[in-house]
């Protein structure tokens, strides 16, 4: 015989064998299964993180390509509520903005880079991790393209005031704002 002592079975061993065994496989599943719940909101990042890059070196239609699919990504997993979204939503209206700027884009850009920017102004309102920075210079933009684009001063005026009353060092939206003041002033 092989075994010289007489083996017992026994409930509570095999039960704390068991346990060794099957729990960090358990743990296993819950990580990657809490990572592959994270995954759209991780390439979504990148993404953005990718189209900003494109957007310094002036490769605008392409950081759009990349930053509509960021968008895409987190609309479809369903995280539209997210800091990540309004920030695809914000550089998408900067980016278009520049476009038409600096590259000729089609006017259709400055309407849809306007309601983009509207949309992300609402989200990060109601968004509690946002930065007040973050919030002030969606409201310069969107003043920006208020004035710039559409010749709506009395617009571009109350957002300019929402930045500056949001963010008190916003040295755009105050230069932006003492500009309609003096224009109202000198008609």
């Amino acid at each position: 015989m092989y075994f010289s002592r007489k083996t017992e079975f026994s409930w509570p061993r095999l039960i704390i064998h068991s346990c060794r065994l099957f729990l960090p496989a358990v743990f296993l599943l819950l990580q990657l299964q809490a990572q592959a719940a994270d995954a759209p909101e991780v390439q979504a990042e990148e993404l953005l993180k990718a189209g900003q890059t494109l957007v310094v070196k002036k490769h605008y239609l392409e950081a759009l390509d990349l930053l509509e699919e960021a968008r895409d990504l987190l609309d479809t997993s369903g995280m539209k509520h997210s800091g990540t979204y309004s920030d695809v939503l914000f550089d998408l209206a900067q980016t278009k903005i520049k476009g038409r700027l600096y590259q000729g884009f089609p006017a259709y850009y400055v309407k849809s880079a306007l309601e983009d920017v509207q949309a992300a102004n609402k989200l990060r309102e109601r968004l509690a991790e946002v930065l007040p920075q973050k919030l002030a210079e969606g409201y310069y933009l969107e003043g920006y393209i208020q004035k710039k684009f559409f010749m709506r001063n009395d617009i571009a005026v109350k957002s300019f005031l929402k930045a500056v009353n949001i963010d008190p060092g916003s040295i755009a939206a105050k230069r932006e704002l003492s500009e309609l003041i003096a224009e109202d002033k000198n008609k």
